[in-house]
């Protein structure tokens, strides 16, 4: 009986460590998958933002939209696109597109999503709106923008057909059980926008 009892206790404390250590596994993965999430998200926001244009002869198709007023942000440009942005490949030439980043629910989920379409360009079968996941598990977006009247960030910028100087971008991703509102990782990025309208 005592040589059972032990046996017993020793494969207790085995499969309590086996099963510490498969649960860290698990937790080591995601966060390194919603970091890996989050860098990409993050860099397609930057890379949009800093290809941004304004064109003063045509500003009802340049408009520089933002809303910050919910929980998440949501941002709409005119940006002339490098052949490295994701989606490229399926828009050929038309590297001036309209790009619009905004959090969606997908079955409880919040996800980044960012949607693009020619900027000039009817629509067609060939030219929808094309949108593509960049995150998930998303709960922080949000967005700064420098004054250079209050000469600090605020949180809303509401002219339309003007970029802010600079952009403070806010993205988190993943969270524990117990911390739904606490991102595994969390990215700021401070982008410097181009001054001058076209």
């Amino acid at each position: 009986m005592i040589s059972i009892s032990i046996f017993m206790v020793v494969m207790g404390t085995i499969f309590a460590c086996w099963k510490c250590i498969i649960s860290g596994k698990i937790t080591a993965e995601k966060v390194a998958a919603s970091a890996q999430r989050a860098r990409v998200g993050i860099q397609a926001v930057v890379d949009a933002l800093t290809s941004a244009e304004i064109s003063g002869k045509n500003l009802q198709y340049y408009v520089f939209l933002t809303d910050t007023s919910g929980k998440f942000a949501t941002l709409s440009l005119a940006a002339r696109l490098p052949s490295e942005f994701p989606g490229s490949g399926l828009f050929g030439d038309l590297v001036m597109r309209r790009v619009t980043f905004d959090v969606e629910n997908v079955d409880g989920t919040n996800n980044l999503v960012m949607n693009q379409s020619p900027l000039l360009e009817a629509l067609d079968d060939r030219n929808t709106p094309y949108p593509i996941t960049l995150a998930r598990d998303v709960n922080v977006f949000m967005l700064e923008f420098w004054s250079e009247q209050d000469q600090d960030w605020v949180v809303s910028f509401d002219s339309t057909n003007q970029l802010p100087p600079m952009v403070r971008v806010s993205l988190g991703v993943g969270h524990s059980d117990t911390h739904p509102d606490v991102p595994f990782d969390l990215i700021v990025r401070t982008i410097a926008l181009p001054s001058k309208a076209h």
